[in-house]
């Protein structure tokens, strides 16, 4: 089976699913803090995948974000709502996030946003897509004329947008790591920047980013991988501009 069709499909069948319990979804908890929800939703959603998965593709391993942590060369890497902290409120800005990794490597990488019925791909080596339309990274070179997006994080995101909004157009924070990548492989967004995140939140933008001509490091400049946390996707030709903002903030936690 085609594993970019198989998980296009996938991504817009749970998509359907969440779609129905979009704001008022069921027996939402806290996990690590207050500040950081699931839902019965989410560990349906996932579920949902897990079970496809391991139909299809029985002996590869899965990390999804509720509670299922395999290793393995052939890896699927999922997260069944990406911006649960939105879904759970009835706001904009979630999605279902599923890729899947050779060898640490990403091949391929799909983001659903069930609101918005875009759903945005790529493939290693062949292009990233948004509903069957090619996509690439905005021509933007001016900090000025550029619109950001960062992550939230207690001690970070202050002092970043402090150190920044007077260089920029605009900031943004929409809640969704995944979308915000997806935005700046489509041009809406210049940038997007994660203090702390998890592989499922990211993976599909490490194949997305680079096939729509952006930028991926780590906060400092260097090479990031899956396990780096720390992130800058950019169009790249902000990145130098961004990294020289970046390694200027002080954070206060």
């Amino acid at each position: 089976m085609d594993r970019l069709d198989f998980s296009i499909k996938l991504a817009r069948k749970v998509g359907l699913y969440v779609m129905q319990h979009w704001g008022h979804a069921s027996n939402v908890t806290e996990k690590s803090s207050f500040q950081d929800l699931v839902s019965d939703c989410d560990k349906h959603a996932q579920q949902m995948i897990v079970q496809e998965i391991r139909k299809y593709f029985p002996n590869e391993a899965i990390l999804a974000e509720e509670g299922l942590f395999e290793k393995g060369d052939r890896i699927w890497i999922v997260d069944p709502i990406d911006g649960t902290m939105n879904y759970v409120h009835g706001l904009p800005s979630f999605a279902v996030g599923i890729a899947y990794a050779e060898k640490n490597e990403v091949i391929i990488g799909v983001a659903h946003d069930p609101l918005m019925l875009e759903t945005y791909y790529a493939i290693k080596g062949g292009g990233a897509y948004l509903n069957g339309e090619k996509i690439h990274v905005s021509k933007n070179s001016l900090l000025k004329d550029s619109i950001g997006n960062v992550g939230f994080y207690v001690g970070f995101t202050g002092p970043f947008i402090s150190a920044i909004e007077k260089n920029v157009r605009r900031m943004r924070m929409t809640g969704s790591a995944i979308l915000a990548g997806a935005y700046v492989a489509c041009g809406r967004f210049d940038f997007f920047v994660a203090r702390r995140a998890n592989p499922w939140d990211v993976a599909p933008l490490f194949v997305m980013i680079p096939e729509s001509g952006g930028t991926i490091t780590d906060l400092s400049g260097k090479e990031a991988n899956l396990e780096s946390g720390n992130y800058l996707f950019s169009n790249g030709l902000l990145h130098s501009q961004l990294i020289r903002i970046l390694k200027k903030v002080r954070e206060t936690q």
